[in-house]
């Protein structure tokens, strides 16, 4: 496999340098905790950027207005308390106890300006909230949307609307001074963040002094360093590693399940795949119940649908589904169906002197999808369809310049609670994450009736619609929807697995002596 940049990797003798104590040597409680690049890796510390505000909520750096619990509900959080007057205003009404890292009272005005630069400086933004204006008096900001928008509240519990300090230099290296229980002190960039507490935090002195998060794409290494007591806990430990921990009375492991679903993007570029019998061939070639139970351990569901069945409008109950099983013997006829024979007998089908060869990518840290695409890969050679698999550290380069044929991601996608966050994401053309041309008139109507409706049985029913579209249409193949797994040194108290995977580090967190 090939990789765009060598993915960070623990040694062990780099391992042996981090602390084998919870307790540093003048008597502060520290804590060191390990992730591979996509739960950790942030390029920077600057919550305006790409996706690093996720990262940072992670690291207990910054905060919102409002936060989600665990049956994905918005609670005032930074906001104390706040009123929808009509169907375009919502007045916010501030705590009056919260200060920035740097000592600066958090304030209407200081929130407007944030949210001005983070719009200014992340497209995002304009898909996850619709704000026409806002007015700041003292501890009230007013916001005005520029159409009715019934999931204001949750769409602000989105990383991406995290508060800080705009008004006040972001420094390149520690990024800038947000609301949360830690601070940073050190950070390289998709390797390793050092943190203190937030001395000025509002929401009672953290537990721990120091946080170290480190990215360890060594699974293996990752795994060893936590039973060597190297590290104290495993954020997103693969379920590969459950067998190593679930029955060792000296860690705890919690599991919850989240949104987070794999699935593959179909390049609708891609000649061969603007055929949806081939879109449907490779579908059916997943075999998404040995994949959930084998390399998942059973933490994971297999899907042949679009959202996870957990949630009120996913699952596969009443929907027409093109594929319903793991069935080589049917894909190879789809692609019969299609046009493609195996002319030169080089075990390569073809159709019009073109190879079905194509180019698979992945993330290079995801041990999960890594397996998956070796499955598949191999699964498909036997129906005579060429898979070549690239992995890469970051992927968004590759997929913005549309150099794939098939990806495979895994995404969060119901993280806010608001229904309409992953379809106004990936399946609205021009959206931010809509890499592969998917443009369905169908579903883009009930995306945008989705934005302005306010009974939740309605909003239900047109999701329920935009599902069969995009099923129809084969153009993604979504295949498992798994669960959020930490495992943690003992001696770790206060810690709460979250489903929305945004908060991990929090000032609960202890450790015992």
């Amino acid at each position: 496999m090939k990789r765009k940049a060598a993915a960070i990797v623990i040694s062990m003798a780099m391992m042996a340098g981090l602390s084998a104590s919870v307790f540093a040597a003048d008597g502060e409680k520290h804590l060191t905790a390990g992730a591979t690049t996509g739960f950790f890796g942030a390029e920077s510390l600057d919550p305006g950027y790409n996706w690093d505000s996720w990262i940072m909520s992670i690291y207990g750096i910054s905060e919102n207005l409002f936060r989600l619990n665990n049956n994905f509900e918005a609670e005032p959080w930074l906001c104390e308390s706040y009123e929808n007057t009509d169907e375009l205003t919502w007045v916010l009404q501030l705590r009056d106890d919260v200060l920035f890292s740097n000592g600066n009272k958090m304030t209407a005005e200081s929130v407007k300006k944030c949210f001005e630069r983070t719009g200014a400086e992340n497209a995002r933004m304009a898909e996850t909230v619709f704000i026409e204006s806002m007015e700041a008096d003292g501890q009230t900001l007013t916001i005005k949307t520029s159409k009715p928008e019934p999931t204001l509240i949750n769409d602000l519990c989105d990383p991406l609307m995290a508060v800080y300090d705009s008004e006040s230099e972001i420094d390149p290296e520690l990024g800038a001074s947000c609301t949360g229980p830690f601070v940073a002190t050190s950070f390289e960039a998709m390797a390793e963040v050092q943190m203190k507490k937030n001395e000025n935090y509002w929401g009672g002195e953290p537990k721990l002094d120091t946080v170290d998060l480190k990215i360890v794409d060594d699974q293996d290494a990752l795994n060893m360093a936590l039973q060597n007591g190297e590290i104290d806990l495993i954020a997103q430990l693969p379920a590969a590693g459950t067998t190593l921990f679930k029955d060792d009375e000296n860690f705890v492991m919690d599991s919850v399940t989240s949104t987070r679903t794999n699935f593959l993007m179909y390049n609708l570029n891609t000649p061969a795949l603007q055929d949806v019998n081939v879109r449907n061939a490779i579908s059916m070639s997943i075999d998404r119940e040995g994949y959930a139970d084998v390399v998942f351990n059973g933490y994971a569901e297999a899907s042949y649908g679009v959202f996870a069945s957990a949630l009120p409008y996913g699952g596969t109950d009443g929907f027409e589904l093109a594929v319903s099983e793991f069935d080589p013997e049917g894909a190879a006829a789809l692609l019969a169906e299609a046009g493609y024979e195996d002319t030169d007998s080089d075990g390569i089908l073809d159709k019009d002197g073109e190879k079905l060869s194509l180019n698979f990518v992945t993330y290079s840290y995801n041990t999960q999808l890594l397996q998956f695409a070796d499955m598949l890969q191999a699964q498909l050679s036997e129906i005579g369809v060429d898979l070549q698999i690239q992995t890469y550290d970051v992927l968004d380069e590759t997929m913005e310049s549309g150099a794939f044929d098939i990806a495979a991601l895994s995404y969060a996608m119901a993280p806010t609670g608001n229904e309409g966050y992953f379809p106004n994401m990936v399946f609205v053309p021009g959206a931010s994450n809509n890499y592969n041309g998917y443009d369905n008139a169908k579903v883009t109507e009930d995306v945008e009736k989705l934005s302005t409706t306010y009974d939740k049985e309605e909003r239900i029913a047109l999701m329920r619609d935009m599902e069969q579209e995009i099923l129809n249409d084969g153009a993604y193949a979504f295949f498992v929807n798994q669960q959020l797994i930490c495992v943690y040194n003992k001696k770790v108290t206060g810690f709460e697995i979250n489903p929305t995977e945004y908060y991990l580090i929090t000032n609960t967190i202890d450790v015992a002596e």
